[in-house]
Formats: structure tokens, C-alpha cells, sequence
């Protein structure tokens, strides 16, 4: 198992453009590496995820477009399915104390959701922490065990983005997703999905809620 990668995570990512950039077989929505999150998967979840998040928006009357949740979606998956991997390669769980902890407190906070679909929200909302707690994992196996936190997260965030340069992140070009810079990003939305410099499972600013209220009630989440 290699140690150490000569390419830093900026430049890696930021010479990937890897939306659309070969054609993914029928019914396939992300190509993470050697797996896939299939289209029916990825609809799964962002269903799921819209009622559980339609009652807080239709109390404020707002609502986000379809396309927006379900590009989301793709890119909190994405994030998760190569965690998974990278946690593979190196032999590594996501056990830290504090992803446990907030695990913990995530599956406490959405007992009011309806339980058919309280599993799709941990894997939306807990993916930031759970990306986190392996890149620190891989990174105290990098290192040694040797080394603050913040140098620990940071070889893991290395090790990441050496991955998906090695393996490659596709997605359908309907989700309008891509790599760059660093993040997963919903274009054209102001959204990104980080992977270098932090991973966070909020959104970095909110969708168009007027355009989203111009959609029919089958395009769009909430009112």
C-alpha cells in the first residue's frame, strides 16, 4: 500500500472535468470508480429526502427546484461511495469518538421522520461527517499515528483526492454536477460539495426559491 502521493490535492482536482466526460451504461446516475449508484438508487434517496425536508419548507412557504435536490444528492452519494472505497484500500472505519457521537445525535434528531425513510436521511446528512472521520483515519495510517489532527485530516484529504484522480467521478450530465476546484459542484447553483478543504453536509447557499415556485408541484420540493 502506497504511503504517500506526490500530487497535491488542489492540483489534482482542479485539472478534473469529469461531468459527461464518457458515456455511462443505461440506468447508472454516478460512476464512482469501479461502482455505481444506479439512477433508481439516486431517486430513491432524494424522494426521500424531500419529504422529510417539505414540512420545515412548507412552514416557510419556500420550496427548491427537483434538479437542484437531486444533483445534491449525486454529489453527497459520490462523496460517501468514495469514502467507502478509500476506507477499503486502507483498511480503515469511520470509528472516531466524535463521528459516532454525531451519528448519534443525527439518528436522535430525525425520530419524527416517517421510519421508511429515516435511513436515506442519515446517509444524506451524516455523509460530510462520515468523509471526515475516514480522511482522518486514512491520514493517522499515512502517518503513522504521528501528527496533530489537522495534519492527520489533511494527508487524508491527499490520500482523497489521489483517488479520485487514479479512479474518476462521473456523472450523468442531467445532474449537472462536476469536479472542480477542489469540490463537487452543482453548476450554475452556487453549491459546492467539499473534498479537499472540508467536507460540509449543508448547502453553501440556498437554491432559487422563486424559480423553484415557478415549477409544477412534480418539479419541485416543498410549496
Amino acid at each position: 500500500m502506497s504511503k504517500s502521493r506526490p500530487l497535491g490535492a488542489v492540483a489534482v482536482l482542479a485539472a478534473l472535468a469529469l461531468t459527461g466526460c464518457g458515456a455511462l451504461q443505461p440506468g447508472v446516475a454516478v460512476k464512482v470508480g469501479d461502482e455505481t449508484i444506479s439512477t433508481s438508487r439516486l431517486d430513491e434517496v432524494t424522494s426521500d429526502f424531500c419529504r422529510a425536508i417539505e414540512p420545515q419548507l412548507e412552514s416557510q412557504a419556500e420550496s427548491i427546484q427537483n434538479s437542484f435536490l437531486r444533483s445534491y444528492v449525486a454529489g453527497t452519494m459520490a462523496l460517501r461511495s468514495v469514502a467507502d472505497q478509500v476506507a477499503v484500500e486502507f483498511g480503515v472505519e469511520a470509528g472516531g469518538e466524535e463521528y459516532l457521537q454525531q451519528v448519534a445525535d443525527l439518528r436522535r434528531g430525525v425520530e419524527s421522520v416517517p421510519e421508511d425513510i429515516r435511513e436515506s436521511v442519515i446517509e444524506v446528512e451524516s455523509a460530510a461527517a462520515y468523509v471526515e472521520a475516514v480522511q482522518s483515519a486514512v491520514g493517522e495510517e499515512v502517518l503513522d499515528g504521528a501528527g496533530e489532527d489537522a495534519e492527520l485530516a489533511a494527508a487524508g484529504r491527499e490520500e482523497f483526492d489521489a483517488w479520485i484522480s487514479e479512479h474518476g467521478v462521473e456523472f450523468d450530465p442531467s445532474l449537472n454536477t462536476e469536479i472542480k476546484d477542489g469540490a463537487f459542484n452543482i453548476r450554475d447553483a452556487a453549491v459546492s460539495f467539499a473534498v479537499s478543504e472540508r467536507a460540509t453536509s449543508g448547502m453553501a447557499e440556498q437554491p432559487n426559491a422563486v424559480a423553484a415556485r415557478e415549477l409544477t408541484a412534480a418539479q419541485r420540493c416543498g410549496r
